[in-house]
């Protein structure tokens, strides 16, 4: 398994080569976000990966990053990424980050322009809003008091659309798959990230940023809505963005394929 001694951590990362070697320059870095680790890009990997090489990397505070806990901020997980390109010998990348991820991104391509080919966020903005830091707050606060099972089925709540919920089974084997991850997020873990989220409230240059951005949300995503997507692009009509029906906020989840699709396309298009 890949590792990167990068700052003050090992970082962990997954690495796919192309199906199709040299069709897709340059990789694909995918960011993952709150919570979450390489592994949430699964749903999609195959698909990206006939014609692009990936690079997966497990942020500060998740996965088999170590050490775990640790201090993390934006500014740590920016040099952190810069840092493991660096090693990998990657001068620019195709970034594609989500939730927390994106954020993550935003601040890649704001902070070094020359290293960022084209910017996909998915399911965020810019900079974290302060409700959504008081949202995951309180989310510390939940899983302190409650058992893993139960904070994870609150936790889809805010990652799945409606009709998730229309099959128990399906909860059931998600709850059963996230308590039972052999590298899940512990609570001490979750608590430094949500410390970190105020570090993506402080405003952006977005003027640094010259790559093509590409911004999806899903049709149910009540973390970050079609109505924030579109008021935030209807002043900068150099992006490309788009809402993808009958997904919430884990879009890649819930509409793998479509998601996957439109990825591919826009990176075509901004070749």
């Amino acid at each position: 398994m890949p590792y990167a001694a990068v700052n003050d951590i090992q970082m962990h990362y997954d690495h796919y080569p192309a199906k199709q070697p040299g069709a897709g320059k340059p990789p694909l870095l995918l960011l993952s976000g709150m919570a979450s680790d390489c592994a949430s890009w699964q749903p999609i990997v195959q698909l990206l990966r006939r014609q692009h090489e990936l690079v997966l990397p497990d942020n500060r505070c998740s996965g088999r990053t170590t050490p775990l806990p640790v201090k993390t901020n934006r500014e740590l997980m920016v040099t952190d990424v810069l840092s493991l390109l660096d090693a990998l010998e990657i001068d620019q990348a195709i970034v594609v980050g989500h939730s927390m991820g994106g954020m993550l991104g935003w601040a890649l391509a704001s902070h070094a322009p020359e290293r960022v080919s084209h910017l996909i966020s998915l399911s965020a903005l810019p900079e974290v809003l302060p409700a959504r830091v008081a949202l995951f707050q309180s989310l510390v606060r939940l899983r302190m008091g409650v058992d893993e099972r139960t904070w994870f089925e609150h936790l889809y709540h805010f990652l799945f659309s409606p009709a998730f919920f229309e099959y128990p089974e399906l909860v059931t084997q998600a709850a059963d798959a996230s308590v039972n991850y052999p590298h899940k997020q512990t609570a001490e873990a979750f608590a430094q990230q949500v410390e970190a989220l105020a570090s993506f409230a402080e405003p952006l240059v977005l003027d640094n940023i010259n790559c093509p951005v590409t911004m999806l949300t899903g049709s149910d995503d009540i973390l970050m809505t079609p109505t924030m997507l579109k008021q935030f692009c209807s002043s900068r009509p150099y992006i490309t963005h788009s809402v993808i029906d009958g997904a919430a906020h884990a879009l890649h989840w819930e509409q793998s394929q479509m998601v996957a699709d439109y990825l591919l396309a826009a990176i075509t298009d901004n070749q």
